[in-house]
């Protein structure tokens, strides 16, 4: 595996690499690699010539300066694990390489739903995750690149920022990788005590719970539509009997244009979103219903 950390380096390798017509897969990451990260280079490799994996923990998508600071970092672990999956490429670029000083932010504001949810609840916080992209992208021009369900809002996003800019790069979404007690693989698990991972099961147990009664529901329903409203407050109620769990969001969108449904008409989709602070850290997790 190639080791880079500077722009110029980069872009030489990549000269290399289009002059040989090789196909692209690129997989970003903040690092603190679990098996959900290698999931998506794996899949990568099997689906392009040369695969790319960053580590930049991006400080402009942290609203919580103490967030980032925390953010586990573990940098010869996750070389490590890169070595062992034989990934091509890895870019472990500074901030200095990826903003320039007193850089200003462009305008990133492609939709209301960076105000949504996770952008109500983290201000900036989309704004961030698009510009690194952008600049990601920008650099690498892959022909593919990587991401996973647990971050369905930001997936969303980058798809539409993808189309307005009309860029060739091919999004490819990849299932959320859970431990055996379904709770999401996350980089933030690693902050949680014993009791805390063992408390966070309950957000995936909830969304899942949730799907099991709408589709119990939808089949014994002679109409094409289910008001969700009192199964979604008993949902909430539920996890408001946990003293250790701080509810931040548990909604349910449709998925075509990210708009908060009250019913399920049955020739849609949909996906519930759950967020929740575990202690001091902030867990999301997602499930489709469709």
């Amino acid at each position: 595996m190639k080791t880079l950390k500077n722009i110029d380096s980069l872009k030489q390798t990549l000269i290399d690499i289009r002059k040989n017509n090789q196909s692209i897969g690129f997989v970003p990451t903040m690092g603190a690699l679990h098996q959900g990260h290698l999931s998506l280079i794996n899949k990568s490799k099997k689906e392009n010539d040369i695969t790319i994996c960053s580590i930049y923990v991006n400080p402009t998508q942290f609203n919580n300066k103490q967030d980032l600071i925390k953010y586990p970092r573990n940098i010869e672990n996750d070389i490590a694990m890169l070595h062992e999956i034989h990934c091509d490429i890895l870019f472990v670029p500074s901030n200095e390489e990826m903003y320039a000083r007193n850089e200003q932010l462009g305008d990133y504001n492609i939709s209301e739903v960076m105000n949504l949810l996770e952008g109500e609840k983290r201000p900036g916080h989309f704004t961030g995750v698009i510009t690194i992209v952008h600049k990601l992208f920008h650099l690498i021009k892959p022909h593919r690149s990587y991401f996973g369900e647990k971050d369905y809002q930001q997936i969303w996003l980058i798809k539409l920022f993808v189309k307005k800019i009309k860029s060739s790069t091919k999004i490819i979404t990849c299932p959320t990788i859970r431990d055996d007690d379904g709770l999401a693989l996350s980089s933030r698990n690693a902050r949680l005590n014993l009791t805390q991972r063992k408390a966070a099961t309950i957000l995936f147990q909830t969304i899942d719970s949730f799907k099991d009664q709408i589709l119990k529901i939808k089949k014994r329903h002679h109409n094409n539509r289910i008001d969700i409203s009192i199964l979604k407050y008993e949902q909430i109620k539920m996890i408001h009997q946990y003293s250790f769990i701080k509810l931040d969001y548990f909604e349910v969108i449709d998925v075509e244009n990210f708009s908060f449904a009250t019913e399920i008409v049955f020739n849609k989709n949909y996906r519930i979103l759950i967020a929740a602070f575990i202690g001091e850290i902030r867990l999301i997790d997602n499930i489709l219903i469709d």
